[in-house]
């Protein structure tokens, strides 16, 4: 149980420093929006299908990617060594754009619909599911990526909605509190530099582990 507790620890630490990097606040301004004037017990309630929704198509992905890995079990260590350190290389390329802006990797399962509040809040949590936008890509493929090496569909199922579910964490406190969604903006913009860090920082370390249980023998068994 210790060990699995960093496991389910990363992808909840992941989500809350993705939903303050500057492609969420788009998002977060949709979702607050669609919001706006209700009672806090209304706003709560919205929140919990917003964020269900948003993670549940991102938990669909996890067990995919779980699956994959438990058919190839028996995958070649080489395979393992390169799949440890692309992880370790997206944690360094999350780093080095909040220095140095490039195109980060992303994808849109949803195509190009715009986000509208018509939609509800259950239609705009599948949506911005579907939408794996680049400030979070690394953060998604390094998640998937650890999950082929797993093997385990109930495993990248959690990890993912866990992830899922933390991206909308900190729109909780902004809906809960007057003044907080001005503060989530605020932090988000002068503090861009450290959630950078932070979760790319993170990345690196998952990828590090992964490489030691490599050479440890760890999924050779």
């Amino acid at each position: 149980m210790s060990q699995s507790l960093p496991l389910f620890l990363a992808p909840i630490l992941l989500g809350i420093a993705g939903a303050f990097t500057p492609c969420a606040l788009g998002v977060n301004a949709v979702f607050l929006g669609t919001v706006l004037g209700k009672s806090r017990a209304h706003r709560v309630r919205e929140w919990v299908i917003f964020a269900m929704a948003r993670a549940s198509l991102l938990t669909l992905l996890g067990l995919a990617f779980g699956l994959l890995g438990q058919t190839i079990q028996g995958f070649a260590w080489r395979f393992q060594v390169a799949v440890s350190i692309s992880i370790i290389g997206l944690g360094l390329l999350f780093i080095v754009h909040s220095l140095r802006p490039f195109p980060l990797p992303g994808f849109s399962l949803a195509g190009n619909r715009a986000p509208s509040s018509n939609l509800g809040v259950a239609g705009l949590g599948a949506l911005f599911g579907l939408d794996i936008t680049a400030c979070i890509g690394p953060f998604v493929l390094g998640l998937l990526a650890r999950t082929v090496l797993v093997g385990n569909w109930w495993n990248g199922g959690l990890v993912l909605f866990l992830f899922g579910v933390s991206l909308s964490l900190p729109l909780l406190a902004a809906i809960l509190g007057e003044r907080t969604s001005q503060w989530l903006v605020n932090v988000a913009r002068q503090r861009r530099l450290y959630f950078f860090l932070a979760g790319g920082g993170l990345l690196i370390l998952l990828g590090a582990a992964e490489l030691w249980l490599s050479a440890a023998g760890r999924y050779s068994m």
